[in-house]
């Protein structure tokens, strides 16, 4: 079991790697299909690697590595540059080369410093090398980095609930409850520097997020609430109704306020795409309630 966990982190790792390209930098040179046909050898090179990296030889590993960084050096600019780059760095980590895979990472924050997203996604994969060696602590230090230094980046916005979903899925219940109630702390922080804005909307939907996952339902409620009376007019709602339906109906076993939810659900919105499933439940709720007051 501790091995599929291990391959299946290392998986992760790599899927990681290659979802690099698509943060972008600006600059980026226009010819990206002719710099592609230049790169498409060397990427096939790296893939028979990471198809079978315990009998690849040193020499290929090697080989493989002065060419993808002839590539990068030739095309810095180019999100191929990148993920070559960042495809260096996969393949040290497949090989269980941890140190040079982390120094390649680290090497990618200072060559790409002008941009968060690139030395925000490095320091996570360096983290995830650390939790491939179950070095948390090590791990852990580098997310922190995320949220201190890159807070407002994909990553930074990401990693308060990582770390929280890290204690859950070891058990560790007090630890969990403490990451989630720092994540909302750091969510709300980023609401109330961004007031009214799509990022701090996002921000009140993690933070109601958080306060399910600890089970503090009349927190999530308000929390809830408070962006229906903040952002009235502003965006559509059909989320935030059903989010407060979901937890009226499964989590409260208030089936009255959960139709009442609705209810709002289908005057104000019609045509949402939702009408239908919504209409079924109330339908439902209506029949089980009226079952209960049979005489």
């Amino acid at each position: 079991m501790n091995n599929l966990i291990f391959t299946f982190k290392k998986l992760i790792f790599i899927i990681g790697i290659f979802t690099c390209t698509s943060l972008t930098l600006s600059g980026c040179a226009n010819d990206e299909y002719a710099i592609e046909a230049r790169y498409w050898k060397v990427k096939k090179q790296a893939e028979k690697i990471l198809s079978n990296p315990h009998t690849t030889p040193p020499n290929e590993l090697e080989r493989t590595v002065i060419n993808l960084n002839k590539f990068s050096d030739k095309f810095p600019k180019s999100n191929l540059g990148i993920d070559a780059d960042f495809s260096i760095a996969n393949l040290y980590i497949v090989k269980e080369n941890y140190d040079s895979g982390r120094a390649q990472l680290r090497k990618i924050i200072q060559k790409y410093e002008k941009s968060k997203d690139l030395a925000a996604q490095a320091l996570f994969l360096i983290g995830n090398s650390y939790e491939l060696q179950d070095n948390w602590p090590g791990a852990l230090e580098q997310y922190k980095k995320i949220t201190r230094d890159y807070t407002e980046t994909i990553r930074g916005l990401e990693i308060p609930i990582y770390i929280a979903q890290h204690y859950k899925t070891k058990y560790e219940p007090d630890k969990m409850i403490t990451a989630f109630q720092e994540a909302i702390s750091h969510y709300k922080a980023i609401a109330a520097k961004h007031p009214v804005t799509p990022l701090a909307f996002n921000m009140d939907m993690l933070v109601a997020q958080c306060y399910s996952e600890i089970k503090d339902w009349p927190s999530a409620i308000d929390t809830l609430n408070s962006m229906l009376a903040a952002y009235k007019g502003k965006v559509g709602f059909e989320e935030i109704l059903l989010s407060l339906s979901s937890i009226y109906s499964q989590k409260l076993n208030n089936p009255a306020k959960t139709i009442e939810i609705l209810e709002v659900l289908l005057k104000e919105y019609p045509k949402s795409k939702y009408t239908n499933s919504a209409k079924e439940m109330i339908k439902r709720l209506s029949a089980h309630g009226n079952q209960n007051h049979i005489p």
